[in-house]
């Protein structure tokens, strides 16, 4: 008798330890947020946002905003991903320089 396992390492559900996580895709491309269904065809990133990276005026540094896509033309909160798109994910710990910048951005109340 043979054993199958075909697609065994397909259904292990990863375990995410940070609140939000970056989602780097194939094309290079990155989101931010909360990603559900992650092991299935297509993981669901919800309170999705985008980073601008600006230098500061004053100290030359660069800041980060929040860019949330819920205040893009879409009006999208959530952005469904096809498994194959996704080159990698991430954990975006509080402390990080990204981390705080969401901090500030959820602290203010009103998304960009």
């Amino acid at each position: 008798a043979a054993i199958v396992r075909q697609n065994q390492r397909r259904f292990h559900k990863p375990l995410l330890t940070t609140r939000y996580q970056a989602v780097t895709l194939t094309n290079g491309h990155v989101f931010y947020g909360r990603i559900d269904h992650l092991g299935t065809d297509h993981p669901v990133l919800r309170d999705a946002f985008e980073l601008r990276t600006e230098p500061d005026p004053k100290s030359g540094r660069a800041t980060h905003a929040v860019v949330w896509r819920k205040s893009g033309p879409t009006g999208a909160d959530h952005l469904i991903l096809p498994a194959a798109s996704i080159g990698f994910v991430e954990p975006v710990r509080s402390d990080s320089p990204i981390g705080q910048a969401i901090e500030q951005a959820t602290r203010d109340g009103e998304p960009r």
